[in-house]
């Protein structure tokens, strides 16, 4: 039978296994040809924006995605001259990945946030992470955070997308909206805040913000 996503969540919601919700969730739309609602087949619109704004490039130095989904931000960096390595908990969408770029540069893998490799630690000069820790439970987004944050590099940069809100306005729900007093957390794991966006998008808001680790 054919679970809407829906029907994903509410199972979440009430188990917390975020890694089996993700999996099933791209087994099921792999079955019926189709693709999560946050799978557009192109990289992010603010992640190209900003690395045009910035001039990008990553000539001689390595980059991180997290939560890679479908792979489309990692081939856009790779483009972009970086070695890029990006890694999802969901082994389905890693395969997917693989299929789509058969001749890809970059190094697909399957793992979890919590439970990365070592040598990931403090390895990357370039992170892009994109809405993972509004997917995980709020309870743990200080744990997410502090994960996340743990692959940028001394002198290394991290770009984070993410829905916002006020940090008086209630959370309804998947995707966990973020406030900047959540996202003070990058700083308590000596990630300094360079740039701040907060970009209306729809009937919400949507925050770009870029850390460097000094």
């Amino acid at each position: 039978m054919t679970k809407s996503v829906s029907d994903f969540i509410n199972e979440y919601n009430e188990s917390g296994d975020y890694a089996n919700l993700f999996e099933q969730l791209y087994v099921q739309t792999t079955a019926n040809d189709s693709a999560p609602p946050w799978v557009k087949h192109q990289a992010h619109p603010h992640l190209t924006a900003w690395a045009d704004k910035s001039k990008l490039s990553g000539t001689g130095k390595r980059a991180m995605v997290v939560g890679c989904g479908l792979g489309d931000d990692a081939e856009y960096l790779a483009k972009l001259g970086f070695n890029v390595t990006a890694f999802d908990v969901s082994a389905t969408a890693i395969t997917i990945c693989e299929r789509r770029f058969p001749q890809s540069d970059v190094a697909y893998v399957h793992a979890d946030l919590f439970a990365m490799p070592q040598d990931w630690q403090q390895a990357f000069d370039f992170v892009f992470e994109s809405r993972t820790i509004q997917a995980l439970p709020s309870n743990i987004s200080e744990k997410s955070i502090a994960a996340i944050a743990s692959l940028v590099a001394r002198d290394g940069t991290l770009l984070l997308l993410c829905h916002g809100r006020d940090p008086q306005e209630s959370i309804a729900g998947i995707p966990w909206s973020l406030s900047r007093k959540e996202l003070q957390a990058f700083s308590e794991n000596h990630l300094e805040e360079l740039e701040f966006d907060d970009v209306p998008e729809g009937n919400g808001r949507f925050f770009r913000v870029v850390y460097r680790r000094t």
